[in-house]
């Protein structure tokens, strides 16, 4: 699959060919991460993830940004424990920006003195977001208290009284001795000739010098003999909790025993402790279980976010999964589940090139060898029911255990919860009276699907396939990959709900597809994890929807499913009963996400008396308002063959799947569209909120009435968001950049049925706020001022029709563009014909609706501890 060679000064490269997609991933792995820092160095290779973007001998500052963005990719980099990988995606026409940046970034920073002190600020503002994470928290807290002498007990972004003092020298010096060529490898996918690109792999890195590779020896953690808890007191709504047991490195032969072992525990609706806690029980937000598996010494960790009441209950039941599983092995039914859904990742995973490149450098990084999957896949095969419970019995181990806990709760209250959940585990890990089942059968092999790379070079076409009363299919065959995506959309969403009934469409969403007239809720669950797929409802402020994802040899079974579930839901009262509780939950939680409450402030100013400005996930109130007959009328006024658009894009057989949707429409009864029309008051005068969050940074949002889906200038507001937008965008240069006020700011458009909004984000320190809301202003007057120059112009709108391609490679993405854009009621093809219409854009277009925009009175909303 892959081709590979070194250059002279001892860089690997490793070629992959796929002519899918007129795209080509470059990466650039370094084999150096933060558990590769030592003392007073915690952080820095994250800082010189940072740094290098920020100057070259080649490009100044954001000049590498605006030179990828000018070419229509994307670029971005990122730190783990064991590696830093940075990254270019791009058209392959520009394949050649690519390298170039890539081998500046890596063979040529020049480390600037002025632009380190800058990027300090950068740094200390993306730490003090991760503060107010609760999920960035309790991740850190997993570590710090699982690691006592490895270096994974630091966190990867390190601490910012490092990052205020580190000199340009230790920079450089760090840098000289790890970001060599003997010490990275270049991973290249995508649509190209691997003859043709090794020539110019030599020519862009040939000339990196082979420094010497600094040696690292990591302090090796010792054997865990009594369990690690660290509880910490947070304000908090939810309580967030780790429990975890210490598992091998990712060379070990147990870990693929172990993946399956995760995924039959946690991963997937069917998985034990999601059925037992999320579904039966209903007293978590959200679980699962995960293998951290690393370089060194890794987890088999268990997750739950939780309200703090339910702490008890929830490690109750989880001690009795735990014990279920080391006294008595899985069945056949659950191993084959885990076979199937490891198996099928190989082809989810390489749909777009950068995941291709993804999945090849990791495998060439931790194995040494990019073709493992094949191996690691036999391992998976070979796995039996009774090597899952020997394995379960092997790393269960009491003593090894760590558990994290964060919560608003006393500390004592909770100390004695965890008390009683080690006495109840250490019990039933003995308790042989458990022991009920023994299980020989060996999981049975499932075809591997092979790429049809053969078709890959045919240009597909959207088809319009009228089904019965004359409802239209919008199919769109692509065979280079065996996946399939349908959705199918009906107008609603927030808009119809009445004012009373806020939250009904976000309820409907999740009870829709829990049970219908030929499955129950177990058995959709149960058959999705059994063929690797997905099957989901969404909802927002116009429609309704239902998608599904699936491998084309599962098409027969998912059609059959996805058309009951749409047609016959039963809407069961219990399951309705549970999923209010859950979204008063995520109500309650919501002041753990300022970002969120700043966005739905914003939005009652601009869409003060219309439907857009109601909570999508509603109130307590009128969640409580909300009946199985609510939900009944609900589906009645919008499910009807008038309501509805469908569209397909992938490996079809399309005889079948036009029989299916047949059978479907034709049981839609009588109804209308959902096409009225709201009216929306003019904002008066410049709207201004303040909410008051004891978090670390305020977030803000300005904003101004934007345009409708169907406005001819929408093509105009794109270009302008793209003129803000990215890493070589004015925001970005000038905010964070010049004057490193953020870690975060970029521009904000939504598009409605009426009106939309656009304006721009960011997230800094509370005393920067006044000046972030000015210069925000400042760079929205500049549009209005000064036409946008050629060069600037064309970088934009290379821009977007780049990311458009990018963007275009997921069969799910080209659906979901095909569909919204049937259901506002634009043509078929708008997005295939979007490049297009980006380049007929000119700069007095640009001016004149930044006038027309930004005259308007603003809306400014402010979520934080001080302004």
């Amino acid at each position: 699959m892959s081709k590979k060679f070194q250059l002279k000064n001892g860089l690997k490269v490793l070629l992959i060919e796929s002519h899918k997609s007129p795209v080509v991933s470059v990466q650039m792995w370094v084999k150096t991460g933060s558990a590769d820092e030592v003392k007073k160095e915690e952080g820095l290779s994250h800082f010189i993830e940072h740094l290098v973007f920020k100057g070259t001998e080649k490009f100044k500052v954001g000049e590498i940004a605006a030179l990828v963005e000018g070419s229509g990719g994307e670029l971005n980099a990122y730190t783990s424990f064991d590696q830093t990988v940075f990254y270019v995606t791009i058209s392959k026409k520009f394949s050649n920006v690519g390298l170039d940046v890539i081998s500046q970034m890596m063979g040529f920073p020049t480390f600037d003195s002025t632009e380190i002190d800058n990027e300090r600020e950068v740094v200390i503002e993306e730490i003090k977001r991760g503060e107010d994470s609760p999920q960035r928290q309790i991740g850190q807290l997993l570590f710090s208290t699982a690691y006592k002498k490895h270096a994974y007990k630091v966190p990867v972004i390190g601490y910012a009284d490092n990052i205020r003092k580190v000199s340009t020298k230790t920079i450089k010096n760090y840098f000289e001795s790890r970001y060599v060529p003997r010490n990275m490898f270049l991973v290249i996918s995508g649509d190209f000739k691997s003859a043709e690109m090794k020539k110019e792999v030599e020519t862009y890195f040939g000339k990196f010098k082979d420094f010497k590779v600094k040696k690292v020896k990591r302090v090796k953690e010792p054997v865990q003999t009594r369990p690690a808890i660290t509880i910490k007191k947070s304000d908090f709504q939810e309580t967030l909790t780790y429990v975890a047991f210490k598992a091998p490195n990712v060379k070990h032969k147990d870990i693929p025993g172990l993946d399956v072992l995760s995924l039959i525990l946690g991963q997937g609706d069917s998985s034990r402790l999601v059925h037992k806690l999320r579904i039966e029980e209903a007293i978590v937000n959200g679980t699962g279980a995960f293998t951290f598996t690393p370089q060194d010494d890794g987890l088999l960790a268990f997750s739950g976010s939780l309200q703090p009441a339910n702490l008890e209950k929830y490690l109750s039941i989880l001690a009795n999964e735990i014990a279920e599983i080391y006294h008595n092995p899985p069945t056949f039914a659950e191993i084959q589940k885990a076979v199937t859904n490891i198996a099928s990742e190989q082809i989810y995973s390489v749909e777009t090139v950068d995941g291709l490149a993804r999945k090849i450098g990791s495998q060439e990084f931790f194995m040494d060898d990019s073709e493992y999957f094949k191996k690691y896949l036999a391992a998976i095969y070979a796995v039996k029911p009774s090597d899952v419970m020997k394995l379960a019995k092997k790393y269960f181990d009491p003593k090894k255990i760590t558990i994290t806990v964060l919560s608003q709760r006393a500390e004592s209250e909770v100390k004695k919860i965890i008390a009683q959940f080690m006495k109840d585990l250490k019990v039933a890990l003995k308790d042989k009276k458990r022991v009920h089942s023994k299980i020989k059968e060996k999981p049975q092999k499932i075809q591997m699907l092979k790429f049809k790379q053969d078709l890959a070079a045919q240009s597909p076409k959207t088809e319009k396939i009228h089904l019965n009363k004359g409802v239209t299919l919008y199919l769109r065959e692509q065979r280079e990959t065996p996946t399939c995506s349908i959705k199918m959309a009906f107008l609603g969403g927030t808009r119809i709900e009445g004012e009373k009934l806020e939250g009904l469409s976000e309820l409907y969403s999740r009870v829709w597809p829990a049970g219908s007239k030929n499955f129950t809720e177990n058995e959709i669950n149960l058959k999705l994890d059994n063929l690797a797929s997905s099957m989901s409802c969404f909802s927002g402020r116009n429609t309704v929807g239902v998608s599904g994802e699936f491998l084309s040899t599962f098409q027969k079974d998912m059609m059959s499913m996805i058309t009951d579930t749409v047609q016959s839901p039963t809407f069961d009262a219990k399951i309705i009963e549970r999923e209010k509780q859950i979204q008063k939950n995520q109500i309650q939680s919501q002041n753990d996400n300022p970002s969120q409450v700043c966005i739905k402030e914003f939005m009652k100013m601009m869409f003060s008396d219309h439907p857009y400005s109601r909570e999508v996930l509603g109130t307590k109130e009128s969640l409580d308002l909300i009946t199985r007959d609510t939900m009944l009328n609900y589906h009645k006024t919008i499910f009807n063959h008038k309501n509805v658009a469908i569209c397909a894009v992938g490996d079809f057989k399309k005889e079948n799947l036009v029989d299916s949707l047949n059978q479907l429409i034709t049981s839609m009864p009588e109804g209308k569209k959902q096409e009225s029309v709201s009216g929306l008051s003019k904002i008066g005068s410049d709207q201004f909120s303040f909410k008051e969050l004891k978090k670390e940074q305020s977030h803000i949002i300005v904003g101004y009435r934007g345009l409708s889906f169907k406005d001819e200038e929408r093509y105009t507001l794109d270009v302008i968001q793209s003129i803000l937008a990215g890493q070589g965008g004015r925001l970005f240069f000038e905010l964070r950049d010049k004057n490193s006020l953020a870690y975060s700011v970029s521009p904000l458009k939504m598009a409605g049925i009426e009106t939309g909004y656009f304006g721009a984000y960011i997230g800094c320190s509370p005393e920067k706020s006044k000046k972030a809301i000015q210069m925000i202003k400042d760079e929205f007057a500049k549009l209005c001022a000064t036409k946008v120059g050629a060069d600037e112009l064309i970088r934009s709108q290379r821009y977007l029709a780049g990311r458009n391609d990018i963007d275009l490679q997921r069969k799910g993405s080209i659906c979901n563009s095909i569909l919204f854009d049937v259901v506002y009621g634009l043509d078929a093809d708008e997005t295939f014909k979007s490049s297009s219409r980006y380049f007929e854009v000119t700069a007095d277009d640009v001016q004149a609706l930044s006038k027309k925009i930004f005259s308007q009175n603003s809306v400014i909303s402010v979520v934080g501890p001080s302004f």
